[in-house]
């Protein structure tokens, strides 16, 4: 009866170091894999911010969401330890909040030019209409 318990401790050891071994090989494997999860989302975001013409309101911005989204593919290049897929994915956020930054500024730059464009209409209609009435308003 003793050397039934002692095999079963031993074969309940042997899974336990074996499960903890294939749980630990798989929970790094996906630490070391490529953030593609932040990629999508900073490349979605810039793919927006272009579409809003940030280029021409908010070029700063749109570059630095490029070149950091750029820096961080490279990171995970080339066998990526831990550290370097980290970096990547902070990168590929910060490229992510970079470009909805761009589109903010694009949306805003848009809105300032036609509120400047009305104004502009606002005085010419101004003008015309005290030329118009003789200068009576």
């Amino acid at each position: 009866m003793k050397m039934t318990h002692i095999f079963e401790a031993r074969t309940l050891v042997g899974a336990s170091v074996l499960a903890f071994s294939l749980f630990a090989s798989v929970g790094c494997a996906s630490v070391s894999r490529a953030p593609t999860d932040a990629f999508q989302a900073a490349d979605i975001a810039i793919a927006n911010a272009e579409k809003e013409e940030a280029s021409e309101f908010a070029p700063t911005e749109l570059i630095s969401a490029r070149n950091k989204i750029a820096a961080a593919r490279s990171a995970v290049e080339k066998n990526p330890r831990e550290d370097d897929v980290m970096r990547a994915r902070r990168l590929a956020d910060e490229a992510r909040s970079d470009a909805e930054f761009a589109s903010a500024r694009a949306r805003d730059g848009r809105e300032q030019a036609v509120n400047a464009d009305l104004r502009k209409n606002n005085d010419t209609l101004r003008k015309e209409l005290q030329r118009t009435s003789g200068g009576m308003q």
